[in-house]
């Protein structure tokens, strides 16, 4: 969860475009994954037919959520853009009854107004610049996305190992974003390339390594209550390496949020 939240940090450091960073991260993640499949693990890459059409569909919801999370956080601060992600898990709780027709829970809707609640205090809707409250859209945008890839997942390729799936939408991920490459200015440092090249193979690849490793060890409702913990890491992180400020008004919404998503998981 440290290395997932610190993720969240490159849209700062990076100057680039967030259409390049998530092509970045893809792009070395997907070549990390592929030589740990292929001369670590000894696996094949290859995956049947019949997940093509999942995995081209997945990969581009993974690069609309990467993308839409890159620029909340570079229109605003970290601390909005992974506090309006970490509302993904409410989604889910909204959506899981639409895609499996599953009971809806009453409490969902609370959790939701809680969320909400949370939000209005983490981003003050009067006095704010147009960039903050736009970057705090993109980061809801973030959020439903990523609820919607979780979902898509959990329907359509759940008979697929963990490492394959990470490669498969690293790599159309990467792709689905390089017709925009025409309207972007190309100028990328060596610094940027460094930069690019960690937060692919150490925080996208090894961090997700890390996480489907600790699944064989822990329950999932007990993983995904500690990925609530990623805007904690991931503030306190821009406050001592950015200098990002919290207000204790923003603190009191992150609380909001973090616990309706954890009330959220206790209850799926």
């Amino acid at each position: 969860m440290l290395l997932f939240a610190l993720s969240g940090l490159f849209g700062k450091w990076l100057t680039v475009s967030p259409i390049i960073i998530v092509f970045g991260r893809a792009f070395f993640a997907a070549i990390a994954i592929t030589s740990l499949l292929l001369f670590f693990s000894k696996q094949s890459i290859a995956i049947s037919r019949r997940f093509y059409i999942p995995m081209l569909a997945t990969g581009a919801v993974l690069a609309f959520h990467w993308v839409t999370f890159f620029y909340a956080i570079q229109l605003s601060t970290v601390a909005i853009g992974l506090i309006t992600f970490a509302c993904f898990p409410i989604f889910v709780s909204l959506l899981a009854p639409v895609f499996f027709k599953e009971k809806f829970h009453l409490s969902t809707l609370f959790q939701a107004l809680l969320t909400l609640v949370g939000i209005s205090l983490v981003i003050p809707f009067e006095g704010i610049s147009d960039n903050t409250l736009l970057g705090g859209v993109l980061g809801i945008l973030s959020a439903l996305s990523f609820a919607i890839l979780t979902l898509l997942n959990r329907k359509y390729v759940v008979s697929l190992s963990a490492k394959h799936v990470a490669l498969y939408q690293n790599a159309v991920a990467s792709i689905c974003l390089i017709p925009f490459f025409g309207w972007l200015p190309m100028a990328i440092t060596a610094n940027d390339l460094l930069l690019l090249a960690l937060l692919g193979i150490v925080f996208t690849a090894f961090a997700h390594s890390l996480f489907n490793h600790s699944l064989k060890q822990v329950k999932a409702q007990t993983a995904s209550i500690a990925v609530s913990l990623e805007p904690i890491y991931g503030i306190v992180a821009a406050y001592f390496l950015l200098g990002e400020q919290m207000t204790y008004v923003m603190m009191l919404g992150g609380a909001l949020v973090i616990i309706a998503n954890v009330w959220a998981i206790r209850t799926d």
